[in-house]
């Protein structure tokens, strides 16, 4: 019996924190909180819309430093129906392929109502962004260049 109601407890307590961020947002996507997008792009009836977060420049005032750490920025994207809804996806992943032609594959986690990464920008130059959002039979490809200067 105590195995029985640990096991209810614990799925109950999961289900809950698995709402909590969506309800302490102040909405789900960037450009309804005004936030600054970097990309737009319409795909297959759907919106997406890119942030690139530099995370030095969003770190710099915290107390703790992170040496370790090899990320440069940190890159969201939101999926919107031609409705405006946003859209959950079962994956979303990153592939980016840097001015010296080397790339990198990262997998999306979702998070704030969109899906993001750490990735690195390092050098100066275009870097060509590829997304592939895969939602039941519907797989949605963007590919477009951001510029670090």
């Amino acid at each position: 019996m105590k195995k029985i109601a640990l096991i209810i407890l614990t799925a109950a307590f999961m289900t809950s924190i698995t709402f909590i961020p969506a309800a302490m947002a102040d909405s789900c996507c960037p450009s309804e909180k005004g936030t600054h997008i970097d990309q737009k792009s319409d795909v297959d009836g759907y919106q997406l819309e890119y942030q690139f977060i530099d995370m030095k420049e969003k770190m710099k005032d915290m107390k703790q430093q992170m040496p370790g750490m090899t990320a440069t920025h940190h890159l969201m994207v939101f999926i919107k129906n031609a409705a405006g809804k946003t859209v959950t996806s079962e994956k979303v992943g990153y592939l980016i392929i840097g001015p010296d032609g080397k790339d990198q594959k990262v997998m999306a986690m979702g998070m704030s109502g969109g899906y993001g990464a750490d990735i690195t920008l390092s050098q100066p130059g275009d870097y060509t962004v590829k997304t592939k959002a895969v939602m039941g039979e519907q797989k949605l490809m963007d590919k477009f260049t951001y510029t670090i200067k």
